[in-house]
């Protein structure tokens, strides 16, 4: 083989690695799994305690007793118990940090899902993954007019992204999606008899018996975490297969390193055939 065709054929073989890696943009590599939760009515209804105390009348300096309390609150919710996967926020090339989130959409259990972008009257969309095993989300039945009997599905989407905050739009906010997986599964609950809330109740389904799982002990609406995210460690997402670009683009590197001993293992070849007598 002549020099001039390997330094061609090397020519060529970098523009096609590249095109291949601009032909896949990192929302491929980049995609979370389709998670994983479980759905339940359930009642967190509450008594308000009572509670006394007197005042003296400035007149006539009797004791007035007052109360308050007693009532009774109906807080009955569909509760949406996600099940974390592994996620480390990371700060991308355009400085942006990199969080998990949630949409969640809801239907009537006979009607049919409209579309991907279709979350019905009854969603969350951007709900922050906790630090936590399990994310949760309440939705309160008040809101809700489903008969009793009446059945209701969910799906879960999870989504890598962050949000942005448009200052000249009265301080509006959206979300810019870097990878996203399908949406789930579809689990069903029905309008009955609702189950008692426990802190020690678990999810519905059997947890992997090597994993002790832990469950947000404050709200179950996620808060924007006050951590400062890094740089991720690549060496550590090759390893564990996490980020998928970097990983790529390391092969690549490798093989194109390869190549290019390889041909000039073969120019040194070509020149000492040459120089021989």
């Amino acid at each position: 083989m002549k020099p001039t065709q390997i330094f061609a054929l090397l020519t060529v073989f970098i523009l096609s690695a590249s095109v291949m890696l601009m032909a896949f943009p990192s929302s491929v590599f980049a995609n979370p799994s389709v998670p994983d939760f479980s759905v339940a009515y359930v009642d967190h209804s509450y008594t308000v305690p009572v509670t006394h105390w007197t005042t003296t009348d400035p007149y006539t300096g009797q004791q007035i007793t007052h109360s308050s309390g007693g009532e009774h609150v109906d807080n009955r919710t569909i509760d949406v118990t996600i099940r974390n996967q592994p996620f480390t926020p990371y700060i991308d090339s355009s400085n942006s940090t990199v969080y998990l989130y949630y949409n969640i959409r809801s239907k009537g259990h006979f009607e049919n899902w409209n579309g991907d972008s279709d979350f019905g009257s009854h969603s969350q969309t951007g709900i922050q993954a906790t630090s936590s095993a399990y994310t949760v989300v309440s939705f309160s039945i008040q809101y809700w007019s489903v008969p009793q009997g009446g059945q209701i599905d969910f799906q879960v989407k999870a989504i890598e992204g962050y949000t942005i905050y448009n200052s000249q739009a009265c301080g509006t906010q959206y979300q810019n999606t870097v990878g996203e997986s399908g949406w789930s599964t579809t689990r069903t609950v029905t309008i009955g008899n609702p189950t008692q809330a426990s802190p020690t109740s678990q999810p519905f389904w059997t947890p992997n018996p090597t994993i002790t799982p832990t469950y947000p002990t404050s709200t179950p609406w996620p808060q924007n975490s006050t951590a400062t995210p890094t740089q991720p460690n690549i060496l550590t997402g090759i390893l564990s297969g996490s980020d998928w670009e970097q990983t790529a683009l390391i092969v690549m590197a490798v093989i194109i390193a390869c190549f290019v001993i390889v041909v000039v293992a073969l120019l040194r070849r070509v020149t000492t055939q040459k120089s021989a007598p």
